[in-house]
């Protein structure tokens, strides 16, 4: 090679060293590092989630009331802390409408009680109405429990897809 040709390369590479740095002095966040920011986010955020479910349960089968919704604002809490740190729009638009499907999700729970089972008089005609609207109650949360976590799975794979893409 000649000696103009290894200064163009040399000029060029000198460009892409200088653009790099620049990038990192500026916040640029690559998909990987965004990725993983969500990644440690969410891990925090759910790291109890299924042993607070659990918990619930045998709090609303013991007679107890239960905010469901309320058991999900910690991971509501660790989507908005990963939404903060991501400065990456590839990463932050799918984690974004993740996000959003999430809150979504959380909303079905709203108001939703357990009936008190533990002191069931099965003789009440008042009672029995009661359990009746209240299965009816769990039915409508299941269905839209299962309708939402389709559109939630559908999210998250979109925002699995642009990390493996990395």
């Amino acid at each position: 090679m000649n000696k103009a040709t290894l200064t163009r390369i040399g000029g060029v590479a000198a460009a892409i060293v200088l653009t790099a740095t620049m990038t990192a002095c500026s916040g640029g966040q690559s998909v990987a590092d965004a990725c993983k920011v969500a990644n440690t986010e969410m891990n925090k955020a759910t790291s109890s989630i299924s042993s607070d479910v659990n918990s619930a349960m045998q709090k609303a089968t013991a007679g107890e009331k239960v905010d469901f919704a309320g058991l999900f604002a910690p991971v509501l809490e660790g989507l908005d802390a990963a939404d903060k740190k991501i400065t990456n729009e590839s990463v932050k638009k799918p984690l974004e409408a993740f996000s959003a499907e999430y809150k979504n999700f959380v909303t079905v729970f709203d108001g939703f009680e357990m009936p008190d089972l533990k002191n069931l008089d099965a003789t009440d005609p008042a009672t029995m109405d009661k359990l009746t609207e209240a299965q009816n109650k769990m039915k409508d949360v299941s269905t839209k429990v299962q309708d939402a976590s389709t559109k939630l799975m559908d999210q998250a794979k979109k925002l699995q897809d642009v990390c493996a893409k990395g």
